[in-house]
């Protein structure tokens, strides 16, 4: 009898203690490390890959039989899709240069780990003084924030190329689609100035 108790203790205890491990440092359950908190204290900040996922001609796409949109405008809707990624791709690549130096790196083997820094980070990361990597995190936060704000104005270009393909009949349905996607835009990068 005492021993059906004890492997009945265990049995419940088990999946406990591996839960626990895993969710250990503020994580969740999954383990991911993009779900851990950012260190320092700092701000999370939306990756590029978060900002070109707000596409709005991608979403009127992915959406076209909510707004019953047309085979020919949905092709229109792919050719703005290209330009907008197009006109896009040089801001992405300056925004995660920014963004990558708006993290703490705590030493040389941490930063190489992270995506977007190569060997020359590491490096660079280990004969920075404290003040000196303070001073750029700072800098880095307050060019991330004016990215951001352009990001917005991006954003709203992109909605009006994409709706300028859509006909009048469906530019209701469009625009309502559209606007909530601002509301994940807004809390991405904040709200509206």
């Amino acid at each position: 009898m005492r021993n059906r108790l004890i492997a009945t203790v265990l049995v419940a205890c088990i999946p406990a203690v591996s839960f626990a491990q895993r969710t250990r440092g503020g994580g969740d359950p999954s383990g991911s490390p993009a779900s851990a908190p950012a260190s320092g204290g700092s701000a999370k900040t939306p990756s590029s890959r978060d900002l070109s996922d707000l596409n709005p001609a991608s979403l009127l796409i992915d959406k076209k039989k909510k707004a019953s949109l047309a085979d020919s405008t949905v092709a229109q809707l792919k050719a703005v899709e290209k330009k907008i990624n197009e006109r896009n791709a040089a801001f992405f690549a300056s925004y995660d240069s920014t963004r990558k130096w708006t993290m703490p790196l705590a030493s040389g083997s941490a930063a190489s780990s992270r995506p977007g820094f190569s060997p020359g980070d590491a490096a660079l990361s280990t004969s920075t003084s404290s003040t000196g990597e303070q001073q750029k995190m700072q800098a880095s936060m307050r060019d991330l924030k004016a990215m951001m704000a352009d990001f917005r104005e991006r954003h709203n270009a992109d909605v009006s190329d994409a709706l300028g393909v859509v006909p009048d009949a469906q530019k209701k349905a469009a625009t309502d689609l559209l606007d909530g996607q601002n509301k994940d835009v807004d809390k991405l990068v904040g709200g509206k100035p």
